[in-house]
């Protein structure tokens, strides 16, 4: 029996669901869902949507308040294959029909901030109803797959600026250090240690040091106070929660700390901040 590609576009509270499918990619709206892939964790909100390989096996869960949104397109491995021979095949290949078959395809599995041709898509995906057309739907699903490629394509440039020689081995570090980052942003309000951060990207603790670095610019240190004062200067500015609150909530035991992160970061300090947003 041949497979189909298929999307699942639904809402929800609360949902859990275990098990493998197709490669596919996850967006989610109103709300958040979480990933479990063995030790890694993913955090999929309205800002970010995440690229699973076939075969990957996950635990999926939401719990919400409201209604949680999800739009995930799922490919199936004979429409991936299709794609990945005609990717590898000349344009005389593909007038002669004799394009070498090519069998899967192994895309970063990470989670990407919203914003260009796939973003896009997902959007356009969203706007799509039962009635639209086979056709529109064939097409949608080749414009999809064909962006994920083109975007995974430049992400793995990244790996590039990696010292090691060989090009398999830079991508393997570029997809573990990926990893601690999708983790972190899952966990920062936590009080995470390197020794955590380091064991779901299965390298040592000074290795994912050096090369977090190398490919961010920024400690992973660093990383997650950003996150903390992004997060909090949306609270403090869109909410009446006390300034407290928010940063024991954030995880730190310190007002004081708290307070100096976060002016050494913008500029002001988050008094200030929220007196200047009740003017």
């Amino acid at each position: 029996m041949v497979a189909h590609n298929f999307i699942i576009h639904q809402q929800a509270r609360q949902y859990q669901w275990s098990g493998e499918c197709f490669l596919s990619i996850k967006s989610f709206y109103n709300g958040s869902a979480r990933y479990n892939i063995k030790q890694r964790e993913y955090r999929v909100t309205e800002h970010n949507y995440l690229i699973l390989n076939d075969c990957t096996k996950y635990n999926l869960t939401i719990d919400h308040s409201s209604s949680v949104e999800s739009f995930c397109v799922f490919f199936s491995p004979e429409f991936v294959n299709q794609l990945a021979s005609e990717w590898k095949s000349t344009e005389e290949q593909l007038l002669d029909f004799t394009s070498k078959k090519e069998h899967g395809l192994r895309l970063l599995e990470r989670n990407y901030i919203h914003g260009g041709q796939v973003s896009n898509l997902l959007q356009a995906g969203r706007n799509m109803t039962k009635h639209t057309s086979k056709l529109a739907r064939e097409e949608y699903y080749y414009a999809l797959l064909n962006a994920i490629v083109l975007q995974n394509s430049s992400a793995l440039a990244a790996a590039n600026n990696l010292p090691s020689k060989k090009k398999a081995t830079r991508e393997e570090i570029y997809r573990r250090v990926l990893y601690a980052k999708d983790f972190i942003d899952a966990h920062y309000s936590e009080n995470l240690t390197l020794k955590e951060i380091a064991r779901v990207a299965m390298l040592s603790e000074n290795h994912l040091l050096r090369n977090f670095n190398r490919i961010f610019l920024i400690s992973p240190f660093q990383y997650i106070t950003r996150l903390k004062v992004n997060a909090a200067k949306q609270q403090i500015t869109e909410t009446d929660q006390s300034i407290s609150d928010i940063a024991m909530g954030l995880g730190y035991s310190s007002l004081g700390n708290f307070s100096n992160y976060f002016k050494s970061i913008v500029g002001q300090s988050p008094l200030a901040l929220r007196k200047k947003g009740d003017i």
